[in-house]
Formats: structure tokens, C-alpha cells, sequence
């Protein structure tokens, strides 16, 4: 039942006003007509067509009170008027022009609701006249009843006006979440991107390397050449793992939780150190400090840093001697791939046009830190990434 009432109350609430005011003023003119049309006393006249036609002229109007409250409160007061002249009853007839009063304070200013109550209080005086009402209590009852009507239509007139701001405050919300939303999911499509350019663009770097020295050396050193291919396989299988990690990210199980495997950390950099050392460069690891209990996300950013400067190592400095030193001060740690690339070779991070120090520099940005490179004075090339740590 609560369901039935509640659907009731929806379909109520959608209904346009105009229809709301129709049914209103047809209700107003049905009740009207059956309370004059049954009273059959002296002096008052009995109800006939006229009567009928009047008391139309003073409800049916009603139905335009929204969008033309001047008119209709004119309207009715008017045929409220010629009602009391023919000498019928004035009985509930006087709610037509009260009603009307109502409807201009609720939609106009207050000077206006002011005006229609000068001209709804004579009108209403004429029917306590009829009433044979004493002129002091008539005159008192008529600015009572249009005041109060003023009041209530000034009051619904700031509830209607607070409504509108609040829907009007309520969009603008929505539209603020829609926008962080949108802006929350295009960082996230970024760093997707930025782990898929990590893993993708070290792992095949590697591959490519071993690769050509598979074929180069497939003839004079075999052995050296099925351990390139054994590479490649490990590196491909690898990159497998971590892509499927990263569409892991995208990935919810039936019961809505995530299916996540482990991102790698700083535990992994001897195995990457190991990999790249298979390419050409070789590579020194130091470490130092406490490592461990730095948070997943932070050891991530630290391990895809290295990462992506060693790919640009692979790819533009070549077989050349790397220090990779990563060591934990007390308020930060500090990550420096360096090399001893000759100055005459370009050593650069990502190239001109790539994406890698832009996608390290977003990195540390997350987590409030930086990265710079350039040559070292004694040559070579060097890539720093120092991050604040909490």
C-alpha cells in the first residue's frame, strides 16, 4: 500500500499546474452551485440560469490565475458584484475573490498585493452589507480576510522563490559532481596510460634488444643466442603479468570487488636491474635506507621512474655503465639514475617528442615530488627523482 501511495504522490507531483488549477476551479464552481442551488429561504433569490452563469464568472476564471492574476481577480470581483445585485445569497461565493487575491500575492510583488486588496475589500463589504453585517465588523471582516489571503500569498510566493533557488543551487551541485566525476575519471584514463607507456615501453625495449642479438650472434654463439630467446620469453611473459595487472585496474568481479594483483615495489629492482643488464648497459644497484614500510603507491612511482630512465638508457646511451642508487632519508627519499654516455651521444630522457620525463614528472607530482635531468658535469646523463615522505 505504501508503494501504491507513493507512485500516487509521484503522478500527483508531475501533473501540470494548469491542470491543478482547472480541476480547482470546476471543483470551486461545482461546490458553489450545489450549495446556492439547494438553499430555498427569503429574502434571497433562487438559484436560476443567471445565478449558474454568475457563479461560473466568478470560479471559472480561476483556472488563468497563474499567468493572468490581474484579470481574474477583476473578473471574478466583477460577477461577485452582479451576483450580490440580483439579491442571491452571497454564501461561498465571496472565496472566488478571495482566492484570486491570493493568487496575485503569490505570484506578483507586495506593491501589487497591496492594490488587489483595496480591490477585493470593497467587494467583500458589499457581501457582509447583503449580509446585513454591522458596518464596523463587516469593514473588519473584509480587511481581515483579504490580509490574511495577502499573507499566505506572500508567504507561498518566498517558499515557491526558495524552491527555485534551491533546485537552481541543487543543479549547479550536480553539475560540480558531474564535472569532478568526468575530471576524475580522465586522471584516471592518465594513469593507465602513464603504467601502460611504463610497461609497455621498457619491456619491449628489452625484447627488441635481445631479439637482434639472438639473430645477430644465431650462427657464431649459440648459446649466447638461445639466452637472448630465453629472455625474450621471461620479458614477454612479464609484460603479459603486468599488463594484465594494469587491465586489472578496469576489471570489477560480479560481487563488485576488484580483482587486483600486486604492483611491483622496490623489492623488484634487482630483477629489473638484472633485465636490462641482459640488453648491453651494466648496471650497479644501491640501496639504501629503510625501503619496506614506504606505502605501495610511493614504491611504485619509485620502481616506474627507474624503470623508464634505464628503457631510456637501453634505447639512447646504449651499452654504457648505469649507477642506480636509491637510498631513504628521514623526511624523503631520493632516487638518480645516472650514466657515462659520451657527450657526443644523445643521452636523453624519452627523447624530444616521447613521453618519458613528462610521465615521470606527473609521477612525483602525485605524491608532492620532482624529477629532474639533464648532463652531468662530467659528463653522461642523469635522471633524479626525490619525493617527500610523511
Amino acid at each position: 500500500m505504501r508503494g501504491d501511495d507513493g507512485n500516487l504522490m509521484r503522478r500527483v507531483g508531475r501533473t501540470p499546474r494548469w491542470a491543478v488549477d482547472v480541476v480547482v476551479a470546476v471543483l470551486v464552481f461545482l461546490m458553489m452551485s450545489l450549495v446556492g442551488g439547494g438553499f430555498r429561504e427569503q429574502p434571497w433569490r433562487w438559484f436560476d440560469l443567471w445565478a449558474y452563469l454568475l457563479t461560473a464568472g466568478v470560479c471559472l476564471p480561476l483556472a488563468a490565475r497563474r499567468w493572468a492574476p490581474v484579470p481574474v481577480l477583476l473578473v471574478s470581483s466583477a460577477a461577485y458584484l452582479l451576483y450580490l445585485s440580483r439579491g442571491y445569497l452571497p454564501g461561498l461565493h465571496l472565496w472566488g475573490p478571495v482566492l484570486a487575491v491570493y493568487s496575485l500575492a503569490a505570484v506578483t510583488s507586495l506593491r501589487m498585493s497591496l492594490a488587489g486588496m483595496l480591490v477585493t475589500a470593497p467587494v467583500l463589504y458589499a457581501g457582509a452589507v447583503a449580509l446585513k453585517i454591522p458596518p464596523v465588523a463587516g469593514i473588519a471582516q473584509s480587511l481581515v480576510v483579504c490580509g490574511v489571503a495577502v499573507l499566505l500569498g506572500g508567504l507561498s510566493r518566498q517558499l515557491t522563490e526558495r524552491n527555485r533557488q534551491l533546485a537552481e543551487a541543487t543543479d549547479a551541485l550536480r553539475q560540480e559532481h558531474d564535472r569532478r566525476i568526468e575530471r576524475m575519471m580522465t586522471e584516471e584514463r592518465l594513469r593507465i596510460a602513464r603504467e601502460l607507456h611504463d610497461v609497455i615501453a621498457h619491456h619491449l625495449s628489452v625484447i627488441s634488444m635481445q631479439a637482434g642479438l639472438a639473430g645477430y650472434v644465431f650462427d657464431a654463439d649459440p648459446p649466447t643466442a638461445r639466452a637472448a630467446v630465453r629472455t625474450v620469453g621471461e620479458v614477454s611473459r612479464e609484460t603479459l603479468d603486468d599488463l594484465r595487472r594494469v587491465l586489472d585496474l578496469l576489471r570489477v568481479s560480479p560481487v563488485g570487488t576488484a580483482d587486483f594483483t600486486s604492483a611491483p615495489g622496490l623489492a623488484q629492482l634487482p630483477e629489473l636491474v638484472s633485465r636490462v643488464e641482459t640488453t648491453g648497459p651494466a648496471v650497479e644497484l644501491r640501496v639504501s635506507g629503510a625501503l619496506d614500510e614506504l606505502p605501495s603507491g610511493l614504491q611504485l612511482t619509485v620502481y616506474r621512474v627507474v624503470q623508464e630512465a634505464l628503457t631510456n638508457v637501453v634505447n639512447h646511451a646504449g651499452p654504457v655503465r648505469t649507477v642506480v642508487d636509491v637510498h631513504r632519508e628521514p623526511h624523503r627519499i631520493v632516487a638518480t639514475v645516472s650514466n657515462d654516455a659520451p657527450s657526443a651521444e644523445p643521452a636523453t630522457p624519452g627523447g624530444v617528442s616521447g613521453y618519458g620525463l613528462p610521465g615521470m614528472r606527473e609521477r612525483a607530482k602525485i605524491f608532492g615530488g620532482r624529477v629532474t635531468a639533464g648532463p652531468r658535469p662530467d659528463g653522461g646523463f642523469a635522471v633524479e627523482l626525490v619525493l617527500p615522505v610523511s
